[in-house]
């Protein structure tokens, strides 16, 4: 499965062994599961995912206009850079629950059921972890 979704046997191998690292790592709970082959494969399928969003190169188009050129100046650039690790760095503060459901679907974008499919964590209590790193987010970006 790991082949077929990469297309590359190198990167199918890495694949494996994130797969069996994860599978270490919760191996007393393993006796619970009622379907392994069903979980191994949605456990390679999700961090395949996982890995193509990391490397995913988002492109941006560039304008030739010198007036907009002019408007976005090297001290807007430097604010925006400032803000946004003033941003990181709070998101850091959060519990741990609150960062982690923050990071993935308001950072890097997931939806909100692939967070709940990734945490294991139901969609009521997802949006009640975001609300409330938000607004713990908003609260401390004003002081």
């Amino acid at each position: 499965m790991a082949w077929r979704l990469t297309g590359n046997a190198q990167e199918a191998e890495d694949l494996t062994q994130e797969v069996y690292l994860q599978l270490w790592s919760k191996r007393e709970s393993l006796s619970d599961i009622s379907d392994p082959k069903a979980y191994c494969s949605v456990l390679v399928r999700n961090l395949y995912l996982n890995q193509v969003r990391k490397h995913r190169v988002e492109t941006t188009t560039m304008t030739t206009d010198p007036q907009v050129i002019d408007e976005i100046g090297p001290e807007h650039i430097v604010e925006q850079k400032q803000t946004c690790e003033q941003l990181m760095r709070l998101i850091g503060t959060l519990p741990e629950l609150q960062r982690k459901v923050l990071t993935l679907h308001d950072v890097e974008g997931w939806s909100k059921e692939e967070v709940q499919q990734q945490t294991g964590l139901g969609a009521t209590y997802i949006r009640v972890l975001l609300s409330r790193a938000r607004k713990t987010i908003r609260q401390l970006f004003k002081n």
